[in-house]
């Protein structure tokens, strides 16, 4: 239940998300400057972290490569593309286009491992994937030419977080999710300074209000730091396809936070789309038994 109680607590950190980050970009700070201060902050603490922790020595020959892919595909290019696409189109677009990541992560896990997804799990992707479409459908999304690059930039972004997914498997079995983290966000700080550095300098942070200071706090600690955290862990103690349906979660919580704070209704429609979610969720989640949360598999 731990893995579950991980997966649902990073669903539940990123459904706030979407909203926040389009209040941020690129009015008080363009998307290459936030990108790099994110990635700037959790390197910072998870290197921080590290000092209190004992791990092994990292298999620098064997494992730097792994390492680098990693850093490029789950934290530099994969950032950088999800906050320039946000930056350029509608929220609801960029949490509809984000529910491709676990059909995604589904192909590549089964090519790498060079099996077929079975009944259960071709099933509960795509029912979750339904029950979450349908749900945000009422939303209003609004894919227009004027939306088309940042809806590109936010779908290439899902498929790199799906990659990240897969390969950072071997990773966090080998190593603490903290050791890891520590290693890809300043691999990943590296990869994108030439982009960031100098955006996020020429910042001006003084006219910043201090609403927005809470919600560049919010992601830079909650969306950065501890959902990769959480995320490596649950990587760690399931499978990159368990990880990714979590994803569907993600707009049934947004949808229940509005319900609580009395900014949407709940109705029949909605019920049965949130039941489509958890169902399919539930048949993933069945597929890889409750012990992998106690007993990694070795790769």
């Amino acid at each position: 239940m731990k893995v579950h109680s991980a997966l649902l607590l990073v669903s539940l950190l990123y459904a706030i998300l979407f909203s926040w980050a389009g209040e941020i970009m690129p009015a008080y700070i363009s998307a290459e400057g936030f990108v790099w201060l994110r990635i700037l902050t959790a390197f910072t603490l998870f290197s921080l972290c590290s000092l209190f922790i004992t791990d092994k020595a990292i298999d620098w020959r064997n494992d730097w490569k792994r390492f680098a892919v990693c850093a490029f595909f789950g934290t530099a290019a994969n950032m950088f593309m999800f906050f320039k696409g946000l930056s350029m189109t509608k929220p609801i677009n960029g949490a509809v286009l984000m529910l491709v990541t676990p059909l995604f992560v589904a192909i590549i896990e089964h090519w790498v491992q060079k099996k077929r997804p079975s009944a259960t799990m071709t099933a509960g992707i795509s029912i979750g994937a339904l029950g979450a479409f349908l749900l945000m459908r009422g939303k209003g999304t609004q894919f227009s030419t004027e939306t088309l690059e940042g809806d590109i930039w936010v779908s290439v972004n899902a498929l790199f977080y799906a990659v990240y997914l897969v390969l950072a498997k071997k990773l966090a079995n080998k190593y603490h999710a903290i050791t890891v983290n520590k290693v890809m966000f300043g691999m990943g700080l590296i990869y994108i300074a030439p982009l960031g550095a100098i955006p996020l300098w020429h910042t001006a942070f003084t006219v910043i209000p201090g609403d927005i200071w809470l919600k560049i706090s919010y992601v830079l600690f909650f969306t950065s730091f501890l959902v990769y955290l959480l995320n490596t862990y649950g990587i760690k103690h399931a499978s990159g396809s368990m990880v990714g349906i979590y994803i569907y979660l993600q707009p049934l919580l947004a949808t229940l936070i509005a319900v609580l704070l009395g900014r949407d209704e709940l109705t029949a429609e909605k019920t049965m789309y949130a039941l489509m979610i958890i169902m399919g969720v539930w048949l993933v989640s069945r597929k890889y038994n409750l012990k992998m949360s106690l007993r990694p598999k070795k790769d």
